[in-house]
């Protein structure tokens, strides 16, 4: 979701207007554009719209923004298998402005700039800044970010508009990076995914994965609101549990974060017991 207007100061909710207040009179601006694209987002993907309610990194979500334009992405997993597998998101718009030539060793490896130096001296500018956007994205996408730097994601193919990565400190290997960009009014735009590698597959003797219980969506939600899983059963309300809509909605986002799946607000709406929402999750009965 792309958007270069900002969002109304008057629709701000109380975690909104208090993020707002927080920063520096400079940021406020960019900041309401950007609250406006991920807010536009949320209603596509059917989730709650308060963008107070989420912090950034987020596995599903992703933020960019600057020069006045704002573009939010999110994953919609296609199965629980591969919400299960998604690992984090990331998207980076830059628009379109001269780059220093001399920049592209901090980001590209000596495979990349190859590439851009075979190119028509005129293309290079512009696949320069698209690599930046690659880069970029697949930094936001990696969990373990902490420890890499742009120059670490090795596109498999630099001319690639569509590709896959790798970083050398994922030594097992048990990660895939993916991404996609594209040329677009104004700018380049790249968004990137992580994913656990797919697992071979294991022998049918082998034990299987235990499935979710009802007993591990019970533990998860009494750590996240400090109530005794023992005393949560199936016939438990929501409404006991968490009266301020607020804190339902920081238990609906908990527990698709830990069991990696994807439900809507709307579905969320026709749920009103524990065993509803466990349901929900996937526990099978």
């Amino acid at each position: 979701m792309l958007t270069r207007q900002p969002l109304a100061e008057a629709s701000l909710t109380a975690r909104e207007r208090e993020r707002l207040a927080a920063l520096p009179a400079r940021a406020r601006g960019q900041w309401l554009v950007s609250r406006r694209a991920l807010r536009l987002l949320l209603g596509l993907l059917g989730l709650p719209p308060d963008t107070g309610a989420y912090a950034f990194p987020h596995r599903r979500l992703s933020l960019s923004h600057g020069e006045g334009t704002a573009v939010a992405a999110g994953a919609v997993p296609r199965s629980a298998a591969t919400a299960h597998r998604l690992r984090g998101l990331g998207v980076d718009f830059e628009a379109d402005r001269p780059a220093r030539v001399d920049t592209a060793r901090f980001f590209l490896d000596e495979r990349e700039r190859s590439y851009l130096a075979a190119l028509p001296e005129a293309a290079r500018a512009g696949e320069r800044l698209r690599l930046w956007t690659v880069k970029e994205a697949l930094f936001k996408a990696d969990p373990h970010n902490r420890r890499t730097v742009l120059h670490d994601y090795r596109t498999a193919d630099p001319a690639a508009r569509s590709g896959r990565a790798r970083t050398p400190h994922d030594t097992r290997h048990d990660t895939v990076f993916g991404y996609t960009s594209a040329r677009i009014p104004g700018g380049r735009l790249t968004v990137a995914a992580a994913l656990a590698a797919p697992r071979p597959r294991e022998p049918e003797s082998e034990n299987p994965v235990p499935a979710l219980t009802f007993d591990d969506v019970a533990d998860r939600v009494g750590s996240t609101l400090s109530v005794p899983a023992e005393r949560l059963t199936p016939q438990t309300t929501l409404r006991e549990l968490a009266a301020d809509s607020f804190l339902l909605v920081e238990m609906a986002i908990d527990l698709q974060e830990e069991f990696g799946t994807v439900f809507t607000q709307h579905e969320l709406r026709g749920v009103s017991t524990l065993g509803e929402l466990a349901a929900l999750v996937g526990v099978r009965p």
